[in-house]
This record gives structure tokens, C-alpha cells and sequence, in this order.
């Protein structure tokens, strides 16, 4: 990076000072955590709910625990997560879940806590549940919280048992969009803190802030755009780039999971290039057939996939639309989300 003094700012995964035009947000995600309340933060994509909890966290007093449940997808893996950040101590996989649960207990019942589950959607999907209805009614005598984060989900009651949510009974922080405006300052803070001056102009931050309310796209486009610039950041330059930065965007999102749900997506951008936007369950799992077959590799099963097409949805890589009847029974229609 040419134009960069520091290229930190630009990390989409960097926690900045100060989360932009967030102050309601933090003050009451401040103010529950030093209570250990329970907390639901939901909201579309790139609206600042990791950065700002993260950033947050910094300054509780609590032992924090974080895990993305996109990698952390079923219970046992959490539990053994959360036995590593609350202990230290690494754990093998031959441990019973109540095993793991016990110790789990011990280690929170002490220590004021606070666990943090990001990408809730993913465990729910998964794996049901189960670990909220354990955390939930852990005897901590009041040492734990938990801080909730969903993308897709805005009502936790409506996804979870009524046992589980009797006693979780979390106070909601919602995320709205960013505004044009908003995005414009959040990638104007980035540029002062990363690039030297006169490197980029006005109008290719207003572009790209005009384009997506997603900031995680948003960065990913700039930064892109920073790395190919010879000495100006230009809004030519970055509509050429749009795709390219997307594809990068896609290729972040996709990077934490498996190499099968790669070649899912990569089968549904092949068939919409050549067959028009729409795609049916049926041809997507036929090429990825093909394809994992070129890689001499052992195809999943149809259920498997269809899990997995879920889990691309939830990351609002794709839509799906449901049709119900006729011959073929239910069946999804499929389209990339596209350039957002």
C-alpha cells in the first residue's frame, strides 16, 4: 500500500477507537454489561455489532470470552471453546458434554464473566439450543452474562425453546443500517487514520458509501481500490473495482468455512453465468457433483447441502425463495445476492 502510512485502519477485522455514529448502542451495551445482564445485539451485516462489542468489552472489568459460532457450530465444540478462554488450557475432544459442562460451571461460578457468542445464527442452524438452555440456567450467583449476536435473527423467542428463553430473557439492542452519510464518515475516519494526504478523493468514498450499507463491503472496496491506485483514489477507479472487491468481500465471508461450501458457491456463480439468475437446487448440486468429482474428492450428502445452502443464506451470500406444491413437491429457487 503506496498510499498508506498504516495499513491497520483498513483491516476490515480492525477495532477503531471509536465505532462511528453508535453512542446509543455502546451506552447501553456499557451499561448492561457492567450488570451482566443478558444481551441480544441484532442487525443486518456491517453494522458494527462485533466492532462495537468487542471494543466495548475492552473496558469490563468481567473475564470476557469471545467465539464465532460460524467456526463454534454445536455445543460441544463451544463448550470446549469457552474451557480454553475461561482456563487457558487447552482440551482434547474425548470429553463428554457433561464433562465439559461441569467444568464449565466450576470455572464461572468465581469469576465474574461474560460470553460472547457472535454469528448466533449459525449454532441455532446447527445445533439447536442446547448450549443457551445450559449457559442460561448456570448458578453463577450472578457472575455470568451473555451478549448475543444475530444477523438474521431479531427475536430470539421466536427461535429458541420457551424453556431456554423463560430464563435468558435478554434486553434487545437493535442495529439499523448505516446511512449513506454514515458509511461516507466511517470510511473518511478509516482514510485519515491510514493514507496520506490528498490520496483519495471525495467522490470515490461517496460513491462507494452511496452503493452498500454494508461497512464490511464497504472497506473491503476501499482497500481494494487503495491497493491498485497509483497515486489518487478516484471514483472511476472505484467503479472498475466494484466487482473485483466484491469477489474478495465473498471470498472473506466464505474463508472460516468448509472447502465444500466454497465449491457450493462457486457452482451457483457458474450456472448463473451461464443460465441466467435464478438457480435450482437440482443443477446447484449436480455441478458441485462435478466439481468435487475434478477434485477427486467425496461429494456430501444431499441434506448436507441443503444445510449448507442455509448457512451460505444466513451470510446473505445468497437468497433463497420456497415453493410449495406441484409435482416436485417444496422446492428453493436460489440467486446470488450479488454487487450490494
Amino acid at each position: 500500500m503506496e498510499l498508506a502510512n498504516d495499513e491497520i485502519p483498513l483491516e476490515q477485522g480492525h477495532v477503531p477507537e471509536k465505532v462511528v455514529n453508535r453512542d446509543s448502542e455502546t451506552q447501553q451495551l456499557t451499561q448492561a454489561a457492567k450488570q451482566l445482564h443478558n444481551i441480544h445485539l441484532h442487525g443486518p451485516r456491517g453494522t458494527g455489532k462485533t466492532h462495537l462489542t468487542k471494543k466495548t468489552l475492552e473496558e469490563a472489568e468481567a473475564k470476557v470470552c469471545y467465539l464465532s459460532c460460524i467456526e463454534y457450530d454445536t455445543q460441544y465444540k463451544a463448550l470446549r471453546k469457552i474451557y480454553s478462554e475461561l482456563t487457558g488450557e487447552s482440551i482434547g475432544t474425548g470429553h463428554h458434554t457433561s464433562e465439559l459442562q461441569r467444568k464449565i460451571k466450576e470455572g464461572t461460578g468465581a469469576v465474574e464473566t461474560i460470553i460472547v457468542l457472535d454469528e448466533l445464527d449459525f449454532l441455532l442452524l446447527n445445533d439447536g439450543d442446547d448450549l443457551l438452555y445450559f449457559l442460561s440456567r448456570l448458578e453463577t450467583n450472578g457472575n455470568l452474562g451473555l451478549v448475543l449476536i444475530t444477523a438474521n435473527h431479531q427475536d430470539l423467542e421466536e427461535q429458541v425453546e420457551p424453556r431456554t428463553y423463560s430464563t435468558l430473557q435478554p434486553q434487545r439492542i437493535g442495529f439499523e443500517p448505516y446511512t449513506g452519510e454514515q458509511t461516507y464518515e466511517i470510511l473518511a475516519d478509516r482514510a485519515s487514520k491510514s493514507l496520506k494526504p490528498r490520496t483519495v478523493h471525495r467522490a470515490a468514498l461517496t460513491y462507494i458509501a452511496s452503493s452498500t450499507q454494508n461497512t464490511g463491503y464497504a472497506l473491503t472496496w476501499f482497500r481494494t481500490a487503495v491497493n491498485n491506485a497509483d497515486d489518487v483514489v478516484t471514483e472511476e477507479l472505484v467503479k472498475r473495482l466494484q466487482e473485483k472487491a466484491y469477489s474478495l468481500y465473498v471470498e472473506n465471508q466464505l474463508s472460516p468455512l468448509s472447502q465444500h461450501h466454497k465449491i457450493l458457491y462457486q457452482a451457483i456463480a457458474e450456472i448463473s453465468q451461464e443460465s441466467g439468475p435464478v438457480v435450482n437446487t437440482g443443477s446447484i448440486y449436480n455441478r458441485y457433483e462435478i466439481i468435487v468429482d475434478e477434485r477427486g474428492s467425496t461429494p456430501l450428502s444431499g441434506r448436507r447441502i441443503s444445510d449448507y445452502l442455509k448457512q451460505l443464506e444466513q451470510l446473505n451470500l445468497i437468497s433463497a425463495d420456497y415453493h410449495y406444491g406441484g409435482e416436485k413437491g417444496k422446492t428453493r429457487e436460489i440467486r446470488l445476492t450479488g454487487l450490494q
